[in-house]
């Protein structure tokens, strides 16, 4: 796309916009599974040391009742009881029983507190100055004096129905905290790549999102120039011719033919915006209403009749050839349908030199009509066949003002096939002459 300001800046507003919305979705999205990542492991984490917790506390609690119940918990947890915050027992070789490895699994520590919540046994991993805290707290998160986080749970031991103590469980939170950290730095590191690559992405696509619109105004601009072209030619030749009539006021025999030409250059003025306007009703699809069966054979019948003096006064032999055996309709507008035959038939014989021959073909297929119209005129040159549709275009300048023409045959053609479901195209060569093959739905 060639640069031009306003769809430049156009351009970049999409993309900035593409990637201010795709960023902000990114971000939310990075936020959502970080927040739902962390939820699943404290989840986790919970689910984990509530099940250790309940193990511990049905054992502890069953033990707790029996007299010498602190040398057994010793025993089978390999708790270290201290008797004052000073004064403490050593610990008991641990005998492998169930209770024993989950009191002592990796990351957990165990401590009992009596009624009034002072510590008076531990068990597992070592921790630096680990507050105790309220023993009527259920769930706590709690760090030690290196910052380490735990996780704990707190649950109550009873003695003949009366609160006897408290068991507290807790896990290390080093391994979710690492894993979280981890997990932080990937998104905040990828957010950017991200948002680069986004913006690139949204660049490429503004690009192709804004290629039509650019087309289309490109089209307009080249339709309005030529259109300033075509009307100037009539314009300026009336002008001329009024000027002229005005300096021969004096002479009437030289008014007759002042008027001839005002009228002919009338003519083509008249004719250039009736195609604009029956372009235009083809675009907006105003001609659907009058559909109907058509019948091409006898179009074309009529077609080669009219048109024989055209042909006999370029000196081109015009003919036809039905391969059908029968009448072939097809579901359209009759007018449009004569007018898109007729416009290939003239521009063939406008096209091809004295002595050459133009063949009108009817045809079927499976599922369509086939109208080819070939000449063996000066054919048309491949870079040229890709525009031969656009409005106001001609391969000779020329030779197309000579005879008449607007540049618009071709694509009324174009558009009335359109607008019929069919499809139009062509197969030329430079000196051996074109073939315009339409094909219409049935």
């Amino acid at each position: 796309m060639e640069r031009n300001t306003i769809f430049h800046q156009t351009r970049l507003q999409l993309a900035a916009w593409y990637t201010l919305v795709m960023s902000s979705i990114l971000g939310i999205s990075g936020l959502g599974v970080y927040t739902v990542v962390a939820h699943a492991y404290h989840k986790s984490i919970d689910q984990g040391l509530q099940s250790v917790a309940k193990v511990l506390h049905k054992s502890i609690e069953t033990a707790w009742q029996q007299p010498g119940h602190l040398q057994q918990l010793a025993k089978e947890l390999s708790l270290q009881v201290c008797m004052t915050p000073t004064t403490c027992l050593p610990k008991t070789t641990i005998i492998k029983q169930p209770i024993a490895e989950a009191a002592n699994q990796v990351n957990y520590y165990i401590r009992l507190l009596n009624r009034s919540g002072t510590l008076f046994a531990s068990a597992g991993i070592q921790f630096e100055k680990l507050p105790l805290t309220s023993s009527s707290q259920h769930w706590q998160i709690l760090t030690d004096s290196s910052g380490t986080r735990y996780r704990q749970i707190t649950l109550p031991l009873y003695t003949q129905n009366q609160l006897s103590g408290y068991l507290q469980v807790a896990r290390s939170l080093t391994d979710l905290d690492q894993n979280l950290a981890y997990l932080r730095l990937t998104l905040i590191l990828g957010l950017p790549v991200s948002m680069i690559f986004v913006a690139l992405s949204s660049w490429w696509l503004a690009g192709r999102a804004i290629q039509p619109v650019y087309h289309s105004y490109q089209q307009m601009q080249q339709f309005t120039a030529d259109a300033a072209h075509e009307f100037r030619t009539p314009l300026a030749a009336m002008h001329s011719t009024i000027e002229a009539a005005i300096k021969l006021q004096q002479e009437p025999k030289s008014n007759s033919g002042i008027l001839d030409v005002l009228k002919r250059q009338n003519r083509r003025l008249s004719q250039l915006v009736g195609d604009l306007l029956l372009l235009t009703r083809i675009d907006q699809r105003q001609l659907i209403e009058k559909y109907q069966p058509c019948c091409l054979n006898d179009l074309i019948s009529d077609l080669i009749e009219e048109l024989a003096f055209l042909a006999v006064e370029t000196q081109v032999i015009l003919s036809k050839q039905v391969q059908v055996s029968k009448k072939l309709y097809v579901i359209g507008n009759e007018e449009q349908l004569y007018r898109l035959i007729s416009n290939l038939i003239v521009n063939a014989i406008q096209s091809t030199p004295s002595g050459g021959k133009v063949t009108v073909f009817l045809e079927e297929s499976e599922f369509y009509a086939l109208v080819k119209v070939q000449d063996t005129g000066v054919g048309i040159a491949p870079e040229n066949q890709q525009r031969i549709f656009d409005r106001f275009y001609r391969v000779d300048s020329d030779r197309s003002r000579t005879n008449g023409g607007s540049g618009l045959g071709l694509a009324i053609a174009q558009a009335i096939v359109q607008a019929h479901k069919g499809s139009i195209h062509v197969q030329s060569q430079l000196g051996r002459g074109s073939t315009f093959t339409v094909h219409l739905p049935f």
